[in-house]
């Protein structure tokens, strides 16, 4: 499934409707068997997102295209909701902390090594490498 980028200037609105017709066709079925999902859009809302991806449970492929996640906030949600998932695609913002307790690193950790292919856009800066290399090994 690929969902498409909105206009400029009305893309909240947009959005929005774009969410709310995934959620219906979630909630009808139609996706249950999805395996691949590419996201070249803005959404207003990560939860509502995911709350859809949850119900697909064999979505191995996921893009997320257009959109910055927060790694502390927004990929551990992902990780939950797409268990299955062996490829990842997505731009991070930059983080401005990178502390952060055990039991999250460990979430972040376990998601990414079960990745076969993970695609990252991402400013690390330079004093925050280590945390970053102990997330992936």
């Amino acid at each position: 499934m690929f969902l498409g980028r909105s206009v400029k200037g009305r893309w909240h609105h947009l959005a929005h409707s774009r969410l709310t017709i995934l959620e219906r066709l979630v909630d009808g079925g139609f996706f249950k068997n999805n395996r691949q999902m590419i996201v070249s859009c803005r959404w207003p809302s990560i939860y509502r997102l995911c709350q859809s991806l949850r119900s697909m449970t064999h979505l191995e492929t996921l893009n997320v295209l257009h959109w910055t996640l927060r790694l502390k906030q927004d990929v551990p949600q992902l990780f939950r909701s797409c268990p299955k998932l062996t490829e990842l695609r997505l731009k991070l913002a930059e983080a401005q902390n990178f502390e952060m307790g055990e039991e999250l690193k460990n979430e972040l950790r376990s998601g990414f090594q079960r990745l076969r292919l993970v695609e990252l856009h991402w400013d690390i800066p330079a004093d925050s490498w280590p945390v970053v290399q102990e997330m992936f090994t």
